[in-house]
């Protein structure tokens, strides 16, 4: 392995993640794996770019060095961060597909059992098919998971990274609910939000900040700030990440602009009792499917018009745009039967979405640890913030 100029896990642990891929890759009989799935490549070298809108792939042989086929006009990236010594360009005039066929039969395994990540979103159709006919002798299986079973336990370092993300989401919820007031604007509270993030060490995240407020605003999941004026009697409802060598950590927390109605107090007793609960089953050894079920029971049996319809939690850690989540590793759901094992962290969502009230409620980090879990972003009370 070679030393790049940004280094954020030691050669040992970058091995030991490259030894249990090969492990798996060896129980499902593979002879190579062609990775298109940015945070995998990410685990597996080092090497990061958010210019993968051009094929970028990562060959790994059985035995041997892998191979990084970084984007054309990104080499000098490959300096900065791939511990990865064999690399190639295939520049704008070549076609990258019979550049990987080609580094396949270099290695000897043109003719043998190739897993492909089917899940990846980056790898084309169109490119699939013609790798197909690129390596007529070969045969193509799903490679999806071999390297995402690695993710799901966090190293010491990786926890550390998580840590900090977590302080720094911590910090930028903080400044976005001391900028709450009547007459300033979602966009306002944006400013501040993004502003604490850079200014206290995050890159940039998979998913931007949610901000919102207002009934009809904050019923919108996944929309973010605008023009629209903070009034009296308006929720606020925030979801923040902070990134630390693409390592994200994110919490939610919701405020009011007066004197709270019962329903809204009601809404957020639930949700922060259900966000307990929760967090009281995540303990290893323990099925995800258990912990879903005392969260669904909590809400569903509360005066409260919302019903648990979705999961409670999704994996996280590191990501790239355009998600900061690792929900299709481990998501906690009614139907997953999996259980918690030490150093898997999820972000723990029991907010609420209310009629003629809005988006209430809290969420967390977590972490599984020896014998239950640790909230990373306990740094911010979850109690309702009124203003």
């Amino acid at each position: 392995m070679r030393t790049p100029l940004h280094q954020f896990f030691p050669h040992e642990e970058f091995q030991a993640r490259l030894d249990g891929v090969r492990t798996r890759m060896d129980e499902r009989g593979l002879d190579a794996l062609l990775l298109t799935t940015p945070e995998n490549i990410y685990y597996l070298t080092g090497y990061q770019t958010p210019g993968y809108y051009y094929f970028i792939g990562l060959i790994v042989p059985l035995t041997g060095d892998p191979v990084l086929v970084p984007p054309p006009h990104e080499e000098s990236l490959v300096a900065s961060y791939s511990v990865v010594e064999d690399y190639r360009l295939f520049h704008d005039t070549e076609d990258p597909i019979n550049g990987i066929a080609g580094v396949l039969e270099e290695l000897g395994a043109a003719s043998g059992s190739i897993g492909v990540e089917y899940e990846s979103w980056f790898l084309k159709i169109r490119d699939y098919m013609r790798l197909r006919l690129a390596l007529p002798e070969a045969r193509l299986h799903d490679g999806s998971g071999v390297v995402e079973n690695g993710r799901l336990i966090k190293s010491d370092r990786e926890i550390g990274y998580m840590r900090d993300a977590a302080d720094i989401a911590v910090a930028s919820v903080r400044a976005g609910m001391d900028a709450i007031a009547v007459g300033a604007s979602e966009r306002d509270l944006g400013a501040a939000v993004v502003s604490a993030q850079v200014l206290a060490g995050s890159e940039y995240s998979g998913l931007p900040p949610f901000i919102t407020s207002g009934e009809q605003h904050s019923m919108q999941v996944h929309s973010t700030w605008s023009d629209r004026v903070i009034e009296d009697g308006d929720v606020v409802f925030f979801e923040v990440p902070g990134v630390v060598n693409r390592y994200h950590s994110a919490l939610t927390r919701g405020a009011f602009v007066g004197d709270p109605p019962d329903l809204l107090l009601r809404g957020s007793e639930v949700n922060r009792d259900a966000l307990r609960l929760a967090k009281e089953r995540i303990k290893p050894g323990v099925r995800a499917s258990e912990a879903f079920e005392a969260v669904r029971q909590r809400i569903d049996d509360a005066d409260v018009p919302y019903v648990q319809g979705r999961r409670i939690a999704y994996g996280i850690g590191t990501a790239f745009p355009p998600g900061w989540d690792e929900g299709h590793i481990f998501s906690i759901n009614g139907n997953e039967q999996r259980v918690f094992h030490k150093g898997m962290t999820f972000h723990v969502i029991t907010t609420m979405r209310l009629p003629s009230m809005g988006a209430i409620g809290c969420s967390d980090t977590v972490l599984v640890t020896d014998d239950g879990c640790e909230t990373l972003t306990a740094g911010v009370a979850n109690e309702l913030y009124v203003v």
